[in-house]
């Protein structure tokens, strides 16, 4: 032992306080065991609550409620105008960090759980040593909830000006959540749900954005109808929205950069920006455990192979939400976070989950959950889709938000709920009642006979599944004349 060295023996440890991680803490002291929780930051929360999801989420209400002031106009609301107070905002946004992560340190002190802030290493299979705290581990069982970190433009991409003076950093998603000024232009590379959301918001602010994305097509993983919806919103309000393109050469010039473009028609431009924001993407956080120690498998994106019980290899370690495979998401790593402690406690637990929905919180927001078309297609599989517009929807129209549309995947012999796509306002909330209908196996007729409150954005659901069925009464009948 070295002099001044901590140690702990411990039933679990969990490493990393995101999401999942902390949610494993908390449930596993709820079930009666002695619980370490390492994590490397100084709040709890992980990059989810501390530079992520929590910050972006706050600024995109802020930056959404100035638009819907401006669209109020039309309603009869006067004003002269709508502007930002950039000190006030972060305050906010900074205010609202605090708050869930203090309330996240309480829950975690109400169940004596053991917090060590350090970086968690491997040494054997019952052992960690925690850099930064001078800390040993032995524990019986471990959860890796290490999360994930950004991915970084290759070094050979960025051109320094020469000039000796200080130059301009390539902003993070988290440096652009810091809010260290509203830029005059903002370059964002990537778009993913990162891009589009941090672009959309500093669009919102009043910078004039330009995204370049290289794929075919922004938001790949979504429906391109669905994304489609927020494209066109995009291209009203960005510069530009530049689809199979990518930089080529970024120069450092003063307080900017000068910036080289392949087009999608394979032509060299040139374009200056102010600040530019590298959205492309992340990579799971599993590099630096010391799991090559202990012979623990990552997969070619190094993510930990693990079962339906969230069990690694190593069958007293598990892995759990970004660090893990599968779809990246808070959502998903909480709940994997519960099944973990629950099968090392020795009740029937596994990560059975039909759906995992996924949202991106743009202008206007899109979900999906289940079953896409893109996948239905892919497979082979027959599927009726009904498809239901927000112009048709009254509540819709009442709060002039009728730009998109909620779709329904069923069966075609049993009507059963295969998947739903929602691009509109609400889709955030909406998608939770489709996410149970699939998990319960429910069928169209299921939604069709659920009274849904009228008039609200929930009766859209309602009105798709009659119209996946045989047709929604507040739809025209094709061939009909009007």
């Amino acid at each position: 032992m070295v002099v001044g060295e901590m140690i702990f023996e411990t039933d679990i440890l969990v490493i990393g306080a995101g999401p999942g991680g902390y949610t494993a803490a908390i449930h596993a002291a709820d079930l009666g065991k002695e619980v370490v929780l390492v994590e490397a930051r100084e709040r709890l929360g992980g990059v989810c609550l501390t530079e992520g999801c929590i910050p972006s989420k706050t600024l995109i209400h802020a930056v959404g409620l100035a638009h819907d002031l401006n669209q109020a106009k039309s309603m009869g609301l006067v004003h002269d105008g709508i502007s930002f107070d950039r000190e006030k905002l972060l305050n906010h946004i900074q205010k609202t960090v605090q708050t869930l992560s203090s309330g996240v340190s309480s829950l975690v002190d109400n169940r004596d759980v053991e917090v060590v802030q350090g970086h968690a290493r491997f040494k054997d299979e019952n052992t960690v040593y925690v850099d930064g705290a001078n800390t040993i581990v032995h524990f019986n069982h471990a959860i890796i909830a290490s999360g994930s970190l950004i991915n970084e433009l290759p070094e050979d991409l960025v051109k320094p000006d020469g000039s000796g003076t200080d130059s301009p950093r390539i902003w993070t998603s988290a440096d652009a959540l810091a809010l260290p000024e509203i830029p005059e232009s903002l370059l964002v590379i990537g778009g993913g749900y990162i891009g589009l959301e941090i672009g959309q918001a500093y669009a919102g602010l009043g910078s004039r954005v330009t995204l370049v994305e290289s794929g075919k097509r922004v938001a790949a993983g979504a429906d391109q109808d669905l994304i489609q919806v927020v494209v066109r919103e995009c291209e009203k309000n960005f510069e530009a929205l530049m689809t199979g393109s990518s930089v080529e050469r970024i120069e450092q010039e003063g307080n900017g950069f000068k910036v080289t473009i392949k087009t999608s028609e394979k032509k060299s431009i040139q374009h200056n920006f102010t600040r530019i924001l590298a959205a492309t993407g992340r990579h799971p956080n599993t590099r630096d455990l010391g799991l090559d120690t202990i012979g623990l498998g990552l997969d070619e994106k190094g993510t930990i192979i693990t079962d339906d019980q969230c069990r690694t290899t190593i069958k007293h370690i598990f892995a759990i939400g970004d660090a893990a495979v599968g779809i990246p998401l808070a959502h998903k790593a909480s709940r994997q976070g519960k099944v973990a402690v629950e099968v090392i406690c020795g009740q029937p637990s596994a990560f059975d989950n039909v759906a995992v929905p996924a949202v991106l919180f743009t202008r206007p927001e899109i979900a999906w959950t289940g079953l896409t078309e893109n996948e239905a297609k892919e497979k082979g599989i027959a599927v009726n889709v009904g498809k239901f517009p927000l112009t048709a929807l009254g509540r819709a129209r009442t709060a002039k938000k009728t730009q998109g549309f909620v779709k329904i995947l069923a069966k075609p012999d049993t009507g059963i709920i295969l998947g739903v796509g929602i691009a509109g306002a609400h889709a955030s909330d909406l998608i939770a009642e489709a996410t149970l209908a699939i998990e319960m196996g429910a069928t169209l007729e299921d939604l069709m006979v659920t009274i849904h409150p009228h008039p609200t954005f929930s009766e859209s659901i309602m009105e798709a599944a009659e119209t996946a069925a045989s047709g929604s009464v507040h739809m025209m009948k094709k061939g009909k004349a009007k």
